[in-house]
């Protein structure tokens, strides 16, 4: 039988998992809370916290809403995107990841052309940026060890001491802590049956 590590980049990449939201929030209010705003806002996090998780969990949602969404990710190697603003309007959202790779005047006109065509503007960025902040995310020893138990697929109460020296290392960056679960899973050999019911679809709540 065919095994896989449970940290393989397939199974930990954005969508993967469905994104944990924290205590006191849920999709329905971060959504009212983005209606709220005048349909202009931002998720604001730390590299690794979850940030492009929640848009992959975001992007159900406005298609059940019959919202059209067009995604545009910017790193520091790719700050310029194409968008197709001929594409947007009331029934659309532009989805920026990665927002403060732009300067500021670019975010100033990316804002002005989307109120001007009626489009929404949700964004994702390390620090507040000008627009209201509709949610704040952040990874913490207890997120990081859930989301490790379900990857695992076992009680990981046995491994719990070696994840949380190996979380140590580099605290608040669960995609980092993943990449280093991998290397771990390879060194201790530990693997997981590849069955028809991978990646798991719900979590812990």
């Amino acid at each position: 039988m065919m095994q896989r590590n449970p940290f393989s980049t397939r199974f930990t990449r954005p969508g993967s998992l469905p994104f944990l939201f924290p205590k006191g929030s849920s999709i329905d209010r971060l959504v009212a809370r983005f209606e709220a705003t005048g349909y202009q806002g931002a998720i604001v996090g730390p590299h690794g916290s979850g940030k492009s998780t929640l848009l992959e969990t975001l992007h159900l949602r406005w298609s059940k809403m019959g919202i059209t969404e067009q995604r545009v990710r910017l790193t520091a190697s790719q700050k310029c995107q194409t968008i197709e603003w001929n594409t947007l309007g009331p029934d659309s959202i532009l989805v920026i990841d990665g927002f403060e790779q732009l300067s500021f005047w670019r975010q100033r006109w990316i804002r002005w052309r989307c109120r001007r065509q009626r489009s929404r503007l949700l964004v994702t960025c390390h620090a507040p940026c000008g627009i209201s902040v509709v949610l704040r995310t952040q990874a913490d020893w207890e997120l990081a060890r859930t989301l490790a138990g379900v990857l695992l697929e076992r009680d990981a109460t046995a491994y719990e001491n070696e994840l949380r020296k190996i979380w140590d290392e580099q605290p608040g960056d669960i995609r980092a802590y993943f990449f280093r679960l991998y290397h771990w899973c390879e060194s201790q050999r530990i693997y997981q049956p590849m069955g028809d019911s991978y990646p798991p679809q719900s979590l812990p709540v």
